[in-house]
């Protein structure tokens, strides 16, 4: 129980780090090819016996065919967890959980992570991504945390020069966040006009 507790304590601290970072715009990268269905891959792996608690059917569909982004593996491995660390929690027990990949239509990838869960009403899904914004009161009593994750989803998928929204199509029929990030190397600067004619 103590070893849980310091757990929870280190996360917490991690998050409001990260948040105060993001906040500061001093989340800094070394960017470098990171293959993001690894890191989906490696996510899932975390966050398996969370899934496997509640009998949750994962499926993958990763058919991007160039899965290589720019940035640091364990950030954007850290946005997947987030999410679906949230799908465990807010999916009932025997629902389903997809992740797919794509690619993005003028380069780049883009990743979806589903879930048959909870859903969210559609006023709060501009506000799902603010700072201690947990879907309203009552959900924050019934499931905890304190409504860190998404906002440190965005301001990783941010720096990366990607974004990140979510879909659903009300109170209890599930969840679709999607991520989309630029594909690496990134396009070459072009030269200012002036420039180009001398």
């Amino acid at each position: 129980m103590i070893g849980r507790n310091l757990e929870v304590e280190r996360q917490l601290i991690d998050d409001l780090l990260d948040v105060s970072r993001i906040v500061h715009g001093k989340l800094e990268l070394r960017p470098e090819p990171v293959d993001l269905h690894g890191c989906v891959r490696a996510a899932l792996e975390v966050c398996r016996s969370a899934l496997a608690a509640k009998g949750l059917q994962v499926t993958l569909h990763l058919k991007a065919a160039n899965p290589t982004v720019g940035g640091e593996g364990a950030r954007l491995q850290q946005v997947f967890w987030n999410l679906l660390q949230n799908a465990a929690k807010f999916t009932p027990e025997g629902g389903a959980v997809t992740v797919r990949s794509r690619e993005r239509e003028g380069g780049g990838v883009i990743v979806e992570v589903s879930d048959t869960g909870a859903g969210i009403a559609p006023g709060l899904l501009t506000k799902l991504f603010d700072p201690f914004e947990q879907g309203g009161a009552e959900v924050g009593r019934r499931h905890g945390g304190l409504g860190l994750g998404l906002a440190i989803c965005q301001g990783i998928v941010q720096v990366h020069g990607g974004r990140i929204w979510a879909a659903s199509a009300g109170p209890g029929q599930g969840a679709t966040f999607t991520v989309e990030l630029p594909a690496w190397p990134p396009e070459p600067a072009s030269e200012p006009e002036a420039e180009r004619q001398e």
